[in-house]
């Protein structure tokens, strides 16, 4: 194996490790965890980028731009600091922060 391959792995192995941002136009910066991000590089979630969430609304409201793989993203988003404040607001309910990151993924 070369040294080229060493440091590929590496740097895979580091992007698959950490937590990523992305930035959205209504939420600002959308930080994610590793295994939420290891589902949007799937090229199944990526064809989402196709899609149009607002259909032909753009023909009447120039702005109607959105994209499934943009209302996707935040659903995540709002999912998760939905579960967030249940997980501080109700601690009865033993949240985790597993089942925080399970219904961000749903």
């Amino acid at each position: 194996s070369s040294p080229c391959d060493s440091t590929k792995a590496t740097k895979a192995l580091a992007m698959s490790t950490r937590w990523r941002s992305v930035q959205d136009p209504v939420h600002e910066f959308i930080p994610a965890p590793p295994e939420i991000w290891r589902v949007i590089d799937t090229p199944q979630f990526q064809r989402l980028r196709n899609l149009k969430q607002l259909g032909s609304c753009q023909f009447v409201y120039l702005g109607a731009t959105h994209s499934r793989f943009e209302h996707s993203i935040g659903v995540m988003h709002l999912a998760g600091k939905a579960m967030k404040k249940l997980k501080l607001h109700q601690p009865e309910l033993k949240i985790t922060d597993r089942d925080v990151t399970l219904v961000m993924l749903a």
